[in-house]
This record gives C-alpha cells, sequence and structure tokens, in this order.
C-alpha cells in the first residue's frame, strides 16, 4: 500500500513515518515537508515538498495513495482565527481533495482536549464534547466539519489521544527537565487531577491498526495507554529512573493561573506566544483520562508500554541526545 502522512517531520508524525517505513503492509511512504527532514532524515521516504496550503504538493501526495494520515496540526496559538484555519479549515480543505483523488482510506488525529476534561471518570466516545481551550474547540469542529462532508464510501478514522510521551517531545519535556535538576512540580496535591497518557509507539499501533479497518463510516477511538496515573505515582517513577530524589513543588490551581498570565502578558511584549498560556494553565488545573475500551473492542488495541517503561525509554532518549 501507498500512505501519504502530513505532519511527518513532529514528533507522533516522525514516529509514525519511521513505523510505516518499517513496515511490510507499505511499499511507499510519502510525507508532506514544508522546509526541513527534521526527524525524518534518512529514512527511505519520498518528500512532497509543501504544507497545507499547497494543493498542487497535496493532490501529488494523495495521488494513487490508499491511505491518508492526517496528523499536523497547530497546538498553541494566541486566536481562534489561527486554530480555525490550521486545524478546521486544513482538514476540511485535505479531506476534500483526498475524496476527489478516490483516497477512501482516511486517518485523522484528534485529541483528547476536543472531548473535554473528565469528571471522575475516564471520557468514552458516547460522553459530550465539551472543550475548555481554543484548540480544544478546534479539534471538536474539525471532528464535525468531516462528518459534515463524510461520503459514504469513506472510510474515516478519528484518533483522539491523550497526553502523548516519548523520544522527541518537547513539551512535556519540561516536566522531566525540572525533575532532572531535583525539583517536581505537582498541580494539586499529587493525588488529583488524575491523568491518561500514551507512550508515543502505542499511540502509532493505534494509528496503523485503525487505518487497517476499512469498514466504511466514522470511526472515533481514544488511543491510551494503560489505566490512569496521580502525579505522585509519576514522579515517583521519574524519581527511580533519574536515580535521584526528587522534591516535590506542589502548586495551587489559582497561582498555575496567575503565573501563565503574568508569563503571558509579558511574552507578548516581545511578540511571543508562550508554551504555558492562560489556555494551557487552564487545561493543567482539570482531570484529564479517558478509556480506550472502545479501540481495544474494536480494532484489538492493546498499550504494550507500561508507564515505567515508557517513561524509562524517554528519559534515556533525552540523555543520549544531551536533551538532559
Amino acid at each position: 500500500m501507498k500512505a501519504f502522512v502530513t505532519g511527518g517531520t513532529g514528533f507522533i508524525g516522525s514516529h509514525l513515518v519511521e513505523a510505516l517505513v518499517d513496515s511490510d503492509q507499505y511499499s511507499e511512504v510519502r510525507c508532506l515537508v514544508r522546509n526541513k527532514d527534521k526527524w525524518l532524515n534518512g529514512l527511505n521516504y519520498q518528500k512532497i515538498t509543501g504544507d497545507l496550503n499547497n494543493f498542487k504538493a497535496l493532490s501529488n501526495g494523495l495521488e494513487n495513495a490508499d491511505v491518508l494520515f492526517h496528523v499536523a496540526a497547530i497546538v498553541k496559538a494566541p486566536t481562534k482565527k489561527e486554530f480555525t484555519r490550521a486545524n478546521v479549515e486544513a482538514t476540511e480543505n485535505l479531506v476534500r481533495l483526498a475524496q476527489k483523488k478516490g483516497v477512501k482510506n482516511i486517518v485523522l488525529l484528534s485529541s483528547l482536549a476536543a472531548a473535554g476534561p473528565s469528571n471522575g471518570s475516564p471520557k468514552t466516545e458516547t460522553d459530550p464534547m465539551e472543550p475548555v481551550s481554543m484548540y480544544g474547540q478546534s479539534k471538536k469542529e474539525m471532528e464535525h466539519r468531516v462528518k459534515q462532508i463524510a461520503t459514504k464510501s469513506d472510510s474515516i478514522k478519528i484518533i483522539r489521544p491523550p497526553a502523548v510521551y516519548g523520544p522527541r517531545e518537547d513539551q512535556i519535556f519540561s516536566f522531566f527537565k525540572s525533575c532532572s535538576r531535583g525539583i517536581c512540580p505537582i498541580i494539586g496535591d499529587g493525588n488529583n487531577p488524575r491523568v491518561s497518557m500514551v507512550y508515543v509507539s502505542d499511540l502509532v499501533d493505534g494509528i496503523i491498526t485503525a487505518a487497517g479497518i476499512t469498514d466504511t463510516g466514522i470511526h472515533t477511538y481514544f488511543i491510551s495507554g494503560e489505566g490512569t496515573h496521580s502525579w505522585n505515582e509519576i514522579r515517583s517513577v521519574t524519581s527511580k529512573v533519574l536515580g535521584k530524589r526528587t522534591i516535590p513543588l506542589k502548586i495551587k490551581p489559582k497561582l498555575v493561573k496567575k503565573a501563565a498570565s503574568v508569563i503571558e502578558n509579558i511574552s507578548s511584549l516581545f511578540g511571543i506566544y508562550p508554551v504555558v498560556n492562560k489556555e494551557k494553565a487552564n487545561e493543567l488545573t482539570l482531570e484529564w483520562t479517558c478509556s480506550s475500551q472502545k479501540a481495544q473492542n474494536e480494532i484489538g488495541y492493546v498499550p504494550q508500554t507500561s508507564l515505567a517503561e515508557g517513561i524509562s525509554r524517554t528519559i534515556h532518549w533525552y540523555k543520549i541526545h544531551n536533551w538532559l
């Protein structure tokens, strides 16, 4: 089979491309690349130069393709308009073009953020979607837009992961970096709020497995790791892997929001939109858990990586590449 991948130079996308290149099922892997190959350097793939606004490049990538993996998205932006343009409109245009090119097997990466925070029990696919950020709202709107334009012959799989960690990840990385210096920042009391996490290779397995399901219609799946976790548990595992004692720095949710507001205001003076912003702070104070039971029942997805193994692999990679 021939695959076309968007977002292949990013964290999740690069791991997906590696797995597709190594798979006997895919004879050709094409990737949309805006500038540099980044993590794809040295891999046996076909480079399609362009971005999501370049219809000629997208058309070339989709030509005679069997599967479209749409991973590209933006996760932070100062305005809803930017999120809508990148995550909603670009996805709609890509799906419409895929339909014109006869590509029926489509896998789209969404997010738990589209469903919104949980409240004592993990989110399932039947729960109402209640996003609390512009990013989450854009992913929810993307899902709705795709449902509106889907045809009866399309087989569209929407994948919603929770927090994704692993080698090359550069946002949750800040947590591990702080722990490596002996300080473990924890929002709340350490037991609540709880979180779902998924190691990147497990997410990739879920994405590729979903692509193997060609039943028509729209199929939505949460792809998560085993169970849910408290930050005390995550701290304990991280400290053990690092081989050092970490001091928990427990931060009240209100202080998180105030600090984010200050950081965002200062950054705006330099024309920068920071990773730690008011919207992100609001998300960090809530519970984010989901269940992969539907994916296990329908596509046979089973996470293979324990939290301890995943964190160990991640920190090992950070050390080898001098991130820690």
